[in-house]
């Protein structure tokens, strides 16, 4: 087989790979918007569900990119952005790679950037929650208690453990 043969067939696996990279990546980012208004609207009981989904997208993501690395090795590129734009530059074959590449690089970065952002969310969601826990924490602690002529008083928070 030529090496321009093998090239262009190379070349046209990776662009449909990339492509479904893609893909997949939308749906990624579908999961993390509805997570995103889920944290909004404080709809937890749908993060679970959310998580699940965006962790089969994750996982099949990581397929595809192992997929895009070992056929990158095989037209002897790395998986850096500069070594696969000197290989989309070593030959026309290769030009049906630049644009899923390019979509693949933004999606990317929007999903890094979403992803980001609902991670600011539920940190500051945690730390109201571990907020109010603690109040709530502190006042079952100085709860009172009922003494025989039904009057309330303070529950002591000592315990004597008997004398010697």
């Amino acid at each position: 087989m030529a090496a321009n043969e093998l090239a262009a067939q190379l070349a046209a696996r990776l662009a449909a790979l990339m492509m479904e990279e893609a893909v997949t990546l939308r749906s990624a980012l579908g999961h993390l918007h509805a997570e995103r208004r889920a944290l909004e609207s404080g709809e937890v009981d749908t993060l679970a569900v959310l998580a699940a989904r965006k962790s089969e997208a994750y996982g099949r993501l990581a397929q595809l990119g192992d997929a895009r690395t070992a056929l990158l090795a095989r037209a002897g590129a790395k998986a850096a952005r500069a070594d696969i734009e000197a290989l989309f530059d070593k030959g026309p074959e290769w030009s049906a790679c630049r644009q899923p590449f390019a979509d693949l690089l933004a999606l990317a970065r929007e999903a890094h950037g979403l992803n980001q952002a609902n991670g600011v969310l539920i940190r500051a969601q945690m730390k109201s929650s571990q907020q109010a826990l603690a109040v709530l924490m502190s006042a079952s602690e100085q709860a009172s208690t009922y003494g025989p002529d039904g009057q309330s008083m303070a529950r002591s928070t000592s315990r004597s453990l008997g004398s010697a």
